[in-house]
Formats: C-alpha cells, structure tokens, sequence
C-alpha cells in the first residue's frame, strides 16, 4: 500500500471521529503531511493549543481500560513493517502523554533510523526524538510500563553508542537498569531477557585489557558479571520461546562452555544448528555456531553428562 493511500485512509478515519468538532478534524488533517501543500484551505489553522485538546479529545473517546483503536492499528502497521506510517499516524498524539503511544513512536522512529540510505545525521535527529519520547513516557505515568523500560534501553544504547563508544560504555549501566526493570515488569517478554542475557555475556566477553582501558582511560569501572547471570536470562528467553532464534541458542550454548557445561553447549548448538537462517545474521550465527562445535568436539562429553539436565525438554519429541 502507498504511503499516499495509507495517509488518504488516516484522513478519512480522521474525519469519521465523531467525538471531535469538525474544525478541530479539519485543523488537524493540516498536520497529515500529504495535507500540507494543500494551503489554500482557509480553514486549516495549525494551532498548538488546538492540537492539544484533539490529542485529549482523540484519547477520551475509548472507554478507560481498554486498548485504543488507533493503537491497534499502529501495531498492524507494525507487523507489516510500515514504520513510517505507524510514525505519522501518532506523532499527533504524542501531546496526549499516553505512555502506550509514546513508545511505540520511539519503536518506530528506531526501525526508521536503522533502514538503509539513512544519513548520520537524520539517524540521530530519529534517536534524539525517540529518546525525548521514552522520556515523556517515563514522566507521564509510564514508570511501571515493561514496554516503556525496554524501548529506553535499546534507544539509550543506540543514542550512546552514536556518540562514542566512551559514551556507550560509560552509559552501559543505565541500559542495564532498564532491561532488568522490563524484566520485572514483564516475565513473559522475550526479547527483554534475551537481550538483558546477551548484556552479561557480552559484559563478560570483556578482556582484561579490555577492563583496564575501561578503568584507566575511560574512568569507568565495568560491571563485575558472570556467565550464570547471562545464563540465567537467556535460558528464560528461550523457555518462554523455544527454538525460535538462532542467535539466543548460539549465546546459550557458548555461555555454557564458559561454565564448563560441554554437553549442554553443545545441545544447545546442535539446536541453533538444526535452525534454518531467516537473515544474514543467522547465517553469521549458525557458522559461529559450527565452529564452536568443532572446539567442543575435542572435551571428553562423558566426564560432563553428569551435570546435564534438559530444563527447556529439548529431548523430548514435540
């Protein structure tokens, strides 16, 4: 679908909100961006004030508790990957400090950014606003919001990580906070304990030498991790989630080497080996993987299996 239809059909469900006066649907059609040329309009009047109150008016017509329309129709635009339209749809209501919006235009602003033939400059000005959301968000009732939380960590690593990597690292605890808040908020959240597991094991990945320039250089002591923190989180990712990313099985079965787990990293890997690649980076996991196999192919499994157990019922049949 064209970004034009897509804008021609938020105009027209736009005009059809019966809870909102005719020039308030008329003044804020002028903010549609396909509307903008259109200024011979004389009733298009772009009034902040006015903005505010549709922003209000377009929230209080749903019944309290219960999910918005617009929303539901912004996660739709989601799942069929319409990043730019799920923006213009609710960049008008970011007025309306509602935590659900507001870090859904930061989802979408960040899948913007990371598109191809995006400008530094334009991927900055995109993370600079999704941060300024989140923000909002977290001011305006969004502190116990799961969503909210992770959004933040993904955006706060990506806004760090734009400036410098002195920045990413010094900040890297603070993206750490967030995930382990999303975490608490949320158990059944996926992708927040993946990647709150693949911080710790990528914490731990950190060279001594690596952990002096940090401390002497940078001025930053790194967070003290272990493998069974890692462990832990990716283990609950791929409970809640079984066989379904390549990379958290590749993580898995790598941390359980560090453990000195062998046969459970390996029957983690021979998993993540029996996945078919969706994308480019499973491809780079799954060749990851089979190499990492190779070096565990030389431990005597046997001395191991006394410590395996099948928590995620891996040897089962499904």
């Amino acid at each position: 679908m064209s970004k034009l239809k897509v804008s021609m059909n938020t105009a027209i469900e736009l005009l059809k909100t019966p809870a909102v006066p005719y020039r308030l649907r008329f003044q804020q059609l002028y903010l549609l961006p396909f509307v903008k040329s259109f200024k011979f309009f004389w009733f298009f009047n772009n009034d902040n004030s006015n903005r505010k109150r549709f922003s209000k008016l377009w929230i209080q017509r749903f019944p309290e508790g219960h999910i918005p329309e617009v929303i539901v129709q912004a996660d739709k635009m989601h799942g069929d990957m319409q990043h730019w339209e799920v923006y213009e749809l609710l960049e008008r209501l970011k007025t309306s400090k509602e935590p659900n919006i507001l870090w859904r235009i930061a989802r979408a602003l960040y899948f913007l950014s990371v598109e191809q033939n995006v400008s530094k400059s334009n991927k900055v000005n995109m993370i600079n606003e999704a941060q300024m959301a989140l923000q909002s968000a977290l001011s305006s009732g969004g502190v116990e919001n799961a969503d909210v939380h992770k959004w933040m960590a993904i955006i706060l690593d990506e806004h760090y990580g734009l400036i410098s990597l002195e920045n990413r690292v010094r900040f890297s605890s603070l993206v750490r906070y967030h995930l382990e808040k999303a975490c608490d908020l949320n158990p059944e959240d996926y992708d927040a304990h993946y990647m709150l597991g693949k911080w710790y094991y990528q914490m731990c990945q950190l060279s001594w030498f690596q952990k002096m320039i940090a401390k002497y250089l940078i001025a930053i002591e790194p967070p003290k991790c272990d493998y069974a923190l890692a462990y832990k989180y990716l283990a609950h990712a791929e409970e809640l989630q079984p066989r379904t990313m390549l990379s958290n099985l590749y993580y898995l079965g790598n941390t359980c080497m560090h453990i000195g787990q062998y046969f459970k990293a390996k029957y983690y890997l021979n998993m993540a080996a029996s996945l078919k690649p969706r994308n480019d980076n499973d491809k780079r996991f799954l060749a990851k993987a089979k190499r990492l196999m190779e070096k565990l192919d030389r431990y005597d499994l046997a001395r191991n299996n006394v410590l395996f157990y099948d928590p995620l019922g891996f040897n089962h049949d499904y």
